[in-house]
C-alpha cells in the first residue's frame, strides 16, 4: 500500500467531508428556508440564510481540503499529525461558525394569507457547546499524537525502513 492508495484514501475522505460539511447543511437549510405546514407558510429570514450558507461553505471547504491532506499522509508522519491538528481546530471553528452565523438560533416567520402571524425560534446553542467540549478533548489527543510523532521520529522511520526491507526480501 503506497502513495496511490494514500491519495485514493485522501480523495475518499475529501468526498465524505464535502458531503457532511457542505452538501448536507446546504440541502437542509435550503429545504427549511420555506416550509408549508397545514397551509401555513413558515419562512426562514433571508439574511440569516445567506450568512449561514456562506460560513458553512467557507469552513466546509477548508475542512475538506485539510481532510485530504490528513488522510493522504503516511501513518505516524509529522505531516499527518500537523494536518490532523489543523483539521480538528478547523472543525471547532466550523462548529463555532454555526453560532456566529445564526444557525444555532434559527428564526422562522409564520405567514398566514399575506400577514405575519408570529415567529418560531429553534435554539441549539447548548448542543454546540457540548460539541466544542468534545473537540477540546480531541485537540488534546491530536496534540499528544503530534508531539509523539516528533519525539519518536527516529524510531518510526527505522520501523518503516525495516518493514520496507522485509517486503523486498519476501518478494
Amino acid at each position: 500500500m503506497g502513495r496511490s492508495f494514500n491519495i485514493f484514501k485522501g480523495l475518499i475522505y475529501l468526498s465524505v467531508y464535502i458531503t457532511t460539511t457542505i452538501v448536507i447543511p446546504f440541502v437542509t437549510f435550503t429545504l427549511i428556508r420555506e416550509i408549508q405546514i397545514l397551509g401555513v407558510d413558515i419562512i426562514l429570514e433571508q439574511p440569516d440564510y445567506e450568512r449561514i450558507i456562506f460560513w458553512v461553505s467557507a469552513f466546509g471547504l477548508l475542512i475538506s481540503s485539510c481532510a485530504f491532506f490528513t488522510y493522504s499522509s503516511p501513518k505516524q508522519s509529522i505531516r499527518k499529525g500537523t494536518f490532523s491538528l489543523i483539521q480538528i481546530i478547523l472543525n471547532c471553528l466550523y462548529i463555532w461558525s454555526y453560532k456566529f452565523s445564526g444557525a444555532t438560533e434559527v428564526r422562522f416567520e409564520i405567514v398566514i394569507e399575506i400577514a405575519n402571524f408570529g415567529f418560531i425560534a429553534v435554539n441549539v446553542q447548548n448542543m454546540v457547546m457540548l460539541y466544542m467540549g468534545i473537540y477540546f478533548l480531541t485537540i488534546i489527543l491530536k496534540g499528544y499524537d503530534f508531539f509523539d510523532f516528533i519525539i519518536n521520529r527516529k524510531k518510526i522511520r527505522e520501523k518503516r525502513y525495516k518493514q520496507q526491507l522485509g517486503g523486498i526480501d519476501k518478494a
